[in-house]
């Protein structure tokens, strides 16, 4: 659920989910239920109460919590004066009636600590016939700027029995950044154990979960009951693409055999302004793991699925012919960046062929994790005469980019270019090395030495040993695959053939799932090769994208492609010709030449790779860090 914080999740035993949250206006409380966790996010949701116009809680309404306690619905929450917002303090709501989305709710007034600071996030617990308060709260000397956690007895729902106990206050580096925190106690009970864990530091990308664990027999109200875990049992994932996870609840699976943490986090680092006042704090759910210890193991916050991306995924505005395309992340931009040879195919008057020279090199942009795509304009590519065709640099034609970072920061790009516009193929075609500074303009120009003066779609990677490795196509070996190395993305070694079995070109070489992976487009769908070693392949039997796909523009193969993994998922970037269905294919009109851009989620189980391009791909570019 987006721009839903410090979620809480119980399962009651009319076995329906009740949920509520910190909405980011801060200015009411909202509960909603579903028969099941993935239904939340669709259910009504019914507004029970709204903060006060002046006096108290009359502001930064926070972190409600709803309990079922002696058959009576209760919700504790945190809010501020109109006239003092940073006045924090405890609240309690009540009703009576069954039905806590309807009410009547009654306000019962502060939930008194035992002395009067900055206390929010209240929680509460029973074990063993005794109810507990597990709350946040400044210390009663008022001299430390930061917030601890503390436990006491309860009498009754509206109130404590005992004095305070300070169970943990921030301690280690990694609850100190930012603020000194420890806020929102959650309480797990599970294998003769009670896990209480708690969120640290500031609200932005160093918010983390901690974590004490205490004897289920044990005496609770004594600190030294508990022990402090050293390190977060759940922090930051760039690899993920999750940012500041905290403020948690427990909950299970209907059946109550699965546990389910339940928390919010940002799917972006930097956050611009106050990280108080940004509203992206979603909330999300994920399954606990179990230790042979018994203990919780929470993991890492998992990606998010994403949005379901457009189909197609993109078409050239101007040309038409989106072809061969390359995605990358543009840090300035704070963009995903899709580079494409921008074919000329709804161009007037072109013969056969020459249609698909005089291309440019297309940029489109996803501000959306790769779901949709904007038109952006065309690479600035500075080419010497001698590769424009009679030294006229315009005539020039580029094709099938391929972009990598090199440990300068600057920017490289292989590109086959070739030295003018022609209506055959029997003309030198080069991969020429550039670089840039911006993604934009793409400058020094080297061509690149390699097998034959007839090379194309280069795929550039880093080794794990150091170095990079290039696979291009040979054209002149009958169209096979061939490789070469280099330690400064300059100067290339030759390495010779490496896949030669059938003819193909655009390889695409990604490490996924504990393999190194090859995917070339051979005309019929796109080859698929597995490698150990990435020297030694073997190819897999089926080709991916043959058999036509049902959605808009995919009714036919798929070609040349590109492979992003984030987030542990794998992302097939691919473009089609949707005008050359079954009996029109060796037709030669703006419809059958145009081309558009589709995107699948590659999955991948006995080492076999497979794509479902008629499933609904849910696409979350992960930015790299």
């Amino acid at each position: 659920m987006k721009q839903r914080a410090d979620p809480h999740v119980t399962l009651q035993p009319d076995g329906w989910y009740y949920y509520t949250a910190t909405v980011p206006e801060y200015d009411r409380i909202e509960v909603r239920r579903a028969r099941s966790l993935d239904d939340l996010g669709k259910a009504e949701v019914h507004t029970v109460w709204r903060k006060h116009d002046k006096g108290e809680m009359g502001a930064h309404i926070w972190a409600p919590e709803l309990h079922r306690i002696d058959g009576k619905w209760y919700i504790y929450f945190t809010a501020g004066r109109a006239d003092a917002i940073w006045e924090i303090r405890l609240y309690v709501l009540e009703c009576e009636s069954g039905d806590p989305l309807r009410g009547p709710w009654k306000e019962r007034g502060q939930l008194k600590t035992g002395w009067e600071s900055f206390a929010l996030d209240a929680t509460t617990f029973a074990l063993n016939d005794k109810r507990y308060l597990l709350w946040t709260q400044r210390p009663k000397d008022g001299g430390r700027k930061q917030t601890d956690i503390y436990i006491a007895p309860m009498d009754t729902p509206l109130s404590i029995s005992g004095p305070a106990v300070l169970l943990t206050e921030p301690e280690y580096d990694w609850e100190k950044a930012g603020h000194a925190v420890n806020e929102a106690p959650a309480v797990l009970v599970k294998n003769g154990r009670v896990f209480m864990t708690y969120s640290a530091s500031a609200t932005d990308a160093n918010y983390a979960l901690g974590m004490l664990t205490a004897p289920v027999g044990a005496n609770l109200l004594d600190r030294k009951s508990w022990t402090k875990s050293p390190r977060p049992v759940l922090a930051s994932s760039a690899v993920n693409g999750q940012y500041g996870p905290g403020h948690n609840s427990f909950t299970t699976t209907p059946d109550g055999k699965t546990d389910i943490l339940v928390y919010h986090a940002r799917n972006y680092r930097d956050i611009v302004g106050e990280p108080l006042r940004n509203p992206d704090r979603h909330t999300r759910a994920q399954v606990i793991g179990w230790r042979a210890d018994g203990t919780p193991d929470f993991g890492a916050p998992v990606p998010d699925k994403g949005e379901v991306a457009a189909k197609p995924l993109f078409r050239d505005p101007l040309t038409d012919g989106a072809a061969d395309p390359v995605v990358v992340w543009n840090p300035e931009r704070k963009r995903w960046w899709m580079f494409y040879t921008a074919r000329r195919a709804n161009t007037p008057g072109l013969p056969a062929i020459a249609w698909v020279h005089g291309t440019r090199i297309g940029i489109a942009e996803s501000a959306d994790h790769g779901a949709t795509w904007q038109y952006v304009g065309n690479a600035d590519i500075e080419l010497p005469p001698e590769f424009g065709g009679e030294g006229r640099q315009g005539e020039s034609t580029h094709w099938a980019p391929d972009i990598v970072r090199g440990p300068d920061g600057k920017w490289h790009m292989y590109l086959t270019v070739v030295p003018g516009v022609f209506t055959d193929w029997k003309h030198p075609r080069r991969i020429v090395h550039l670089t840039s500074n911006d993604l934009r303009a793409w400058r020094d120009a080297q061509p690149l030495k390699l097998a034959t003066d007839s090379v194309i779609d280069a795929a550039v990677v880093a080794l794990p040993g150091g170095g990079w490795r290039m696979w291009y196509n040979n054209e002149l070996d009958r169209k096979s695959i061939w490789a070469a190395d280099s330690t400064d993305l300059r100067t290339w070694t030759l390495k010779g053939k490496v896949v030669g079995d059938q003819a193909g070109e655009g390889p695409k070489v990604f490490q996924w799932r504990g393999a190194w992976w090859m995917i070339t487009d051979v005309w019929r769908g796109l080859g698929v090769y597995r490698s150990d070693d990435a020297v030694t392949w073997k190819r897999q039997a089926n080709n991916l994208l043959q058999a036509p796909g049902k959605g808009l523009d995919d009714g036919v193969i798929g070609g040349h492609p590109d492979v992003v993994v984030s987030g542990g998922r794998a992302f097939l970037f691919y473009f089609t010709h949707p005008g050359r269905t079954a009996g029109t294919e060796k037709l030669d009109g703006p419809e059958q030449r145009r081309s558009s851009i589709q995107v699948v989620e590659l999955k991948e189980e006995g080492g076999i790779l497979s794509a479902d391009r008629d499933t609904a791909t849910r696409i979350n570019l992960i930015p790299p860090q």
